[in-house]
């Protein structure tokens, strides 16, 4: 839309999609269900009422049955406002920022929080938005971006529905409130040359993933999900090799807290992914390693019990004992179970019918802890702006594994039709 004579140039962009899916899984007795059918409306509008200025929001409607419960929501998952005087672009509001240049697994994503319970065949839908103020500037071939996040916002838990033993409950999280001394910053040096792009990144403040405190009563014992703060220093690339794609990204996180001291606090850790990705004709193929190194790292101690005729020794024990069930599973959460662990991911999609139909195979197995994950789908491209998608994820692991632990409530199959506008 333009305006005529001096009246300043606006400009509007909407568009979105509607999708329908069904969703199709296990509940905690292993039975086959129906875990979620559930539309959704996607509106997407951008505005440019003028050079220096610009707008963009996001806003879902979803109606249906999610894990037996029926519900109709409004999902704000973007709006911002940004201008942008000379070299400088200040955005305000809420927003998804996604770091790093590897592929799924991405040690310098501090920023923003997800959603991994989400019922999707696209990995996007798990991200989350935040409020936060982001501040560019374009110097040369490199971008400087500094963000302050003022609310912090925690990732949603597979912990609701996993496979958790009789007498533990879940208690109400003890995350930071909004005072300013709570707040995070992170810092990035962006460059981008004709061989090779790059970034280093620091960040500052409570990471997205909290840990896992406990407590114990006449109920039994509780566990509390706890945010705790760090400090952490990242740095990634991308770069051509002939025909291929190499890619890289590592970050080094540092707790604030003690954390031999509390449980819920994780030691200092160093997270590195190294990827290569290929296309040969319909062919493409993505091989993605990745690995993790904890440093202090230190074996769970198990409780003994001095006397069991003592009263106090019984508590002690107990108390110690549950200490380490909660030790363990904070380390299954952040993957630092072992000293040093290793990782393998795989993506190999077909594409076929003058790239209609694209088929698509990929996965994941971590060589320490035995975990994996196979993910197939089928999707076809019916006519334009409309996708027919079928496809799943199935994840397991050895008896008293992360993903023995949350199975059930992480795979499932799906089929999905949308349209786009």
């Amino acid at each position: 839309m333009s305006g005529a004579g001096n009246e300043p140039v606006q400009s509007y962009a909407l568009n979105g999609y509607a999708r329908g899916g069904f969703y199709g899984g296990q509940n905690s007795d292993d039975q086959a269900v129906i875990s979620s059918a559930n539309s959704q409306l996607s509106l997407k509008l951008g505005i440019e009422p003028s050079g220096i200025g610009k707008a963009f929001a996001e806003v879902r409607l979803n109606a249906g049955t999610n894990r037996d419960s029926s519900s109709i929501l409004c999902d704000v998952r973007e709006v911002w406002a940004a201008v942008s005087p000379g070299p400088f672009d200040i955005r305000l509001g809420r927003q998804i920022i996604s770091w790093g240049r590897a592929d799924g697994v991405n040690p310098t994503n501090f920023i923003t929080p997800k959603d991994v319970t989400a019922l999707s065949s696209e990995f996007d839908d798990t991200r989350l938005g935040n409020e936060l103020l982001q501040v560019r500037v374009k110097i040369g071939q490199s971008n400087l971006q500094a963000i302050w996040i003022p609310r912090y916002r925690a990732d949603v838990l597979p912990i609701d529905g996993a496979k958790i033993p009789a007498g533990i409950t879940i208690a109400q999280p003890d995350y930071p409130d909004m005072r300013l001394c709570n707040g995070g910053y992170a810092l990035r040096s962006e460059w981008i040359f004709p061989s090779v792009d790059g970034s280093v990144s620091y960040f500052n403040g409570y990471t997205t993933l909290p840990g896992f405190d406990f407590s114990i009563g006449q109920s039994g014992l509780s566990i509390v999900p706890h945010a705790y703060r760090i400090r952490a220093a990242g740095a990634d690339f991308a770069t051509v090799l002939g025909s291929t794609g190499v890619r890289g990204e590592a970050a080094l996180k540092y707790p604030f807290d003690d954390f031999a001291a509390l449980v819920h606090v994780p030691n200092p850790y160093l997270e590195y992914v190294l990827g290569l990705d290929r296309s040969f004709g319909n062919w493409n193929m993505l091989f993605q390693y990745s690995g993790l190194y904890v440093i202090d790292y230190e074996k769970i101690a198990q409780p003994v019990l001095s006397d069991p005729r003592d009263p106090l020794a019984q508590a002690a024990y107990a108390y110690a004992l549950a200490s380490a069930e909660i030790d363990e599973l904070n380390r299954l959460f952040t993957g630092t179970s072992d000293r040093i662990s290793h990782s393998l991911v795989g993506n190999v999609q077909w594409n076929t019918l003058y790239e209609t139909v694209h088929l698509k195979l990929a996965g994941m197995y971590n060589f320490t802890t035995k975990d994996y994950m196979i993910n197939p789908s089928l999707s076809y491209d019916i006519a334009d702006a409309v996708n027919l998608a079928l496809g799943g994820r199935h994840l397991d692991g050895p008896p008293g594994s992360l993903y023995r632990m949350v199975n059930n409530l992480m795979s499932f199959v799906y089929a999905e039709l949308k349209i786009s506008f």
